[in-house]
């Protein structure tokens, strides 16, 4: 009976310190849900074993809980995508590894709060949780151990002044004054970050160990605001972008879906292939995609001779002979007495005369009625205007460097046989015309591959392409290859292209470095950046100004060629003239138009 009675005292008195034990844990775990897990309308999981002890301490939870929330008990809801806040109580250190592989999984926020708490563990066994907690990229992790009378508190920092990426374990002794959870990712104390890139100016390119260009600038930028240092890793056998794909990708994708880089740059485009294997994060800055063109082919000495009117003055002027003509040729049919009143007695070539006060030569016989001298006044005012106006800009479109219209509009481009040169990733953009597809021709992956496209075609070393790139590309070409040649871009865009920083697919440097870059963003510092590296005065009258200088012959060609002309059309008419004398027709003829 003795023994009886001790052994139910000893019972009692277990029962009495697991039910304290019990109450001190539940009301620790609740200050921690009120005080860190705030958004009360976000649901908490709790993952317990199915045992007395663990379900009773989840019902003084709940009780002791000020605000009212959403609570998932046992497995996590699949139909819920992701878990901000939970919980998971384990009697054992063998319990937390059969879970382990769970916090590897899209069901946990790489940025939510967790709290393990275990009934007994070792120190070795704290250290190995840690280490599995940090494999799954989970980085405010909290783990309450009850060994003694009162719990244990411990969490980690991934990065210090004395270690890179691995956790470093904090032993709690004041948790009412101490920060239980990390609350940003601030300082990565010098920790190497590895960024995936190649050279693609002006996004990318490499000076010794500097990565320069917008992007490299954001980068380096990043890795100051941040303390960490840039380690730069480039895709095998140059193979730029890569193709995505779930399996075997290849380039900078294959370095970010391996996980050989923690993150990528290099005029990164959002694509949903992309998209399926990696992480994008937020766009940083939008360009457009287009096509670039040359400038049109230069005018020769001739064709400048039309530059100083336009095509609607021509044709005015061209009308205005062609009447002359008619009226001419009419009043031949026409009574002499009518002949006289329009342009006076005795003019025997009166459309000769008009050409000879054109060329500003003189007039031996002026007609005497006021009608014919009317509109002879007409005649040489409207010759003077027109040829002083003509004489001034001839001699400044002669001397100056003149293209024809290059074709930059999508539609002009497309109903003509030019060739698309452009990477592989932009056969995207004409999926909608399947029939284009024949005129492509694929950039081949290296070092700076589009720049030497750009110089090909500007270059005229190719002459029936056009480059599909981005505004960007064609800017840095314009401010430093110049003298490969001006390029323009179309006047319309294919589309839009918003670039990203493209991560593995679980990371959490996505809302770290999301943050930075918000804020250099608000600073305005990508559009500084970009203006920096490229021009973008695309519609220019000349890249030059020229000043005005003597004539050369090889810029008169074009009036001695007129000369020529004329020359060869008057032996052309005396030789009609010396076959008149067999050919009656041909005199005749000959003779209406001489005479009056």
């Amino acid at each position: 009976m003795l023994l009886l009675a001790l052994s139910l005292s000893i019972i009692g008195l277990n029962c009495v310190a697991v039910c304290l034990t019990t109450d001190v844990t539940s009301k620790l775990i609740t200050e921690i849900i009120d005080q860190y897990f705030v958004f009360r309308q976000v649901p908490l999981s709790i993952v317990s074993e199915k045992d007395s002890i663990h379900l009773e301490l989840v019902d003084q939870i709940l009780g002791n809980l000020q605000t009212p929330r959403v609570v998932q008990l046992g497995s996590t809801n699949a139909e819920y995508s992701t878990w901000f806040y939970s919980m998971f109580l384990f009697t054992s250190y063998e319990s937390f590894v059969e879970h382990a592989n769970l916090l590897s999984s899209e069901q946990y926020d790489l940025f939510g709060f967790y709290t393990f708490f275990f009934n007994e563990v070792t120190e070795v066994q704290i250290r190995n949780a840690f280490d599995a907690i940090w494999k799954s990229k989970l980085l405010r992790a909290l783990i309450i151990v009850f060994n003694d009378d009162r719990p244990q508190l411990y969490n980690y920092f991934p990065y210090n002044s004395h270690s890179c990426s691995k956790p470093t374990i904090r032993h709690i002794q004041q948790p009412k004054s101490s920060e239980l959870f990390l609350r940003q990712l601030n300082n990565f104390y010098g920790c190497p970050i590895i960024l995936g890139t190649f050279e693609t100016p002006p996004f990318v390119y490499f000076q010794g160990n500097t990565t320069n260009g917008f992007e490299g600038d954001l980068a380096s930028t990043l890795s100051q605001k941040l303390n960490f240092q840039l380690v730069v890793v480039t895709p095998p056998d140059n193979a730029q972008w890569g193709d995505p794909r779930p399996n075997g990708s290849t380039g900078l994708m294959k370095l970010l879906q391996e996980e050989t880089a923690q993150f990528g740059v290099g005029c990164l485009g959002i694509m949903p292939q992309r998209n399926e294997i990696l992480q994008p994060g937020r766009p940083h800055y939008n360009s457009r995609v287009l096509f670039a063109v040359p400038e049109g082919r230069p005018l020769n000495s001739f064709e400048k001779l039309f530059q100083p009117f336009d095509r609607t003055v021509w044709a005015a002027e061209g009308i205005l002979i062609c009447i002359t003509i008619t009226v001419v040729l009419t009043l031949k049919f026409a009574p002499n007495a009518a002949r006289d009143f329009v342009y006076g007695p005795d003019n025997p070539t009166p459309f000769l005369n008009a050409i000879n006060i054109f060329y500003t030569g003189a007039l031996h016989r002026v007609p005497r009625r006021n009608f014919a001298r009317t509109l002879l006044i007409l005649w040489i005012v409207h010759c003077f205007v027109m040829r002083t106006v003509y004489q001034g800009l001839l001699f400044k479109y002669l001397q100056e460097e003149s293209n024809h219209k290059p074709i930059d509009i999508i539609d002009d481009i497309e109903r003509s046989q030019l060739h698309y040169h452009m990477n592989k990733n932009a056969e995207r953009f004409f999926a909608h015309n399947p029939s284009l597809l024949s005129r492509v021709r694929l950039i081949p992956p290296g070092n700076d591959s589009v720049s030497l496209a750009l110089d090909a075609v500007s270059s005229r070393r190719v002459r029936d392409a056009v480059v599909v790139c981005t505004l960007e590309h064609i800017a840095y070409h314009n401010k430093h290859r110049l003298k490969q040649g001006f390029l323009r871009s179309s006047r319309d865009s294919l589309s839009s292209y918003p670039m990203v920083i493209y991560y593995p697919k679980r990371t959490f440097l996505v809302r770290v470095l999301d943050r930075v870059i918000g804020q250099i963003e608000t600073a305005g510092l990508m559009d500084f950046w970009v203006r920096r590296y490229g021009n973008y005065n695309f519609f220019p009258k000349r890249v030059e100004v020229t000043q005005p200088t003597a004539l050369k012959v090889d810029q008169l060609m074009g009036c001695f060629e007129c000369i020529c002309v004329q020359w060869v059309v008057s032996c052309g008419v005396f030789g009609l003239e010396l076959l008149s004398r067999w050919l009656s027709g041909l005199r005749r003829f000959l003779e209406f138009l001489a005479h009056k």
